[in-house]
């Protein structure tokens, strides 16, 4: 019942009715990008999430929900819901702001240039070889902008994320001990298994050095073991072999090779 004693109107949607419960509700909320995935009661899109709170007003009882951030949002959705639901009196609340707050790691250290593209968030060392970060998606990151196979978060943004997350490693875990040169990586070998689906989730991408060279400052190898965790779930592995290499030794390196290689197509 309504708080003047009138019958509440049932849309027949569960989330609809969750919403206008009594019962406190854990959900979680993804970028619009990721609809497939936000199905039922549990998972809604920003979109979704915001015409609940504006249709529901305060009739929703002492009910509560609790909103969990996924993939894909951030401090600005953060400040949508909040404003939301200060103005419809909606009873939700964000189970922690400062996970939709929480910065990307910056550009320089995945060796991007646009922010939007990294994929690591909170990159630390907890012990020597080993590093871990939280794989957050940008609503925006190129990887996502054109894929419709299911419900799931393609793998190509797994093999990306263990790219970062060996670059990011280089930079913040390793580099210091180098000459002041920039460096780019240069990849050998990716050997990949794919275990389960990676959902736009809150997820961790981790590496550990196995093997290092760095006898020369300009070229330092390395042999990484690196994964990707979702709800106590491995996703991925991958054994990768790379080398940071001394930009201006690579890029000398690339453009004898693409001479060669527009010679060899022009004949």
């Amino acid at each position: 019942m309504a708080p003047d004693g009138s019958a509440r109107r049932d849309t027949g949607d569960p989330a609809s009715r969750a919403l206008d419960g009594h019962s406190r509700r854990a959900v979680v909320v993804v970028a619009d990008r990721f609809a497939r995935y936000a199905r039922g009661d549990r998972v809604l899109t920003m979109s979704g999430l915001l015409a609940l709170i504006e249709a529901a007003g305060s009739e929703t009882g002492d009910g509560h929900w609790v909103v969990h951030a996924g993939q894909g949002v951030d401090g600005t959705d953060c400040d949508l819901i909040e404003t939301a639901t200060d103005k419809s009196g909606a009873p939700v609340c964000l189970a922690d702001p400062a996970g939709f707050r929480k910065p990307y790691a910056p550009a320089a250290i995945v060796h991007k240039d646009r922010q939007p593209n990294v994929l690591l968030s909170a990159v630390h060392s907890p012990e020597d070889r080993l590093c871990r970060a939280d794989l957050r998606i940008h609503r925006d990151n190129e990887l996502i902008l054109d894929h419709h196979t299911g419900e799931h978060v393609q793998g190509i943004v797994i093999v990306e994320a263990m790219r970062q997350i060996c670059i990011a490693q280089f930079e913040t875990a390793v580099r210091a001990g180098l000459g002041p040169v920039a460096y780019a990586g240069v990849w050998q070998r990716i050997d990949l298994s794919f275990r389960d689906f990676l959902f736009p989730l809150p997820a961790t991408v981790e590496s550990r050095i196995e093997e290092a060279d760095l006898g020369r400052e300009t070229h330092c190898k390395f042999r990484a073991a690196t994964a990707v965790h979702q709800g106590g779930r491995t996703v991925a592995t991958a054994a990768i072999d790379y080398s940071m290499i001394a930009q201006g030794r690579i890029d000398a390196l690339e453009r004898r090779k693409a001479d060669q290689a527009t010679r060899a197509y022009l004949g």
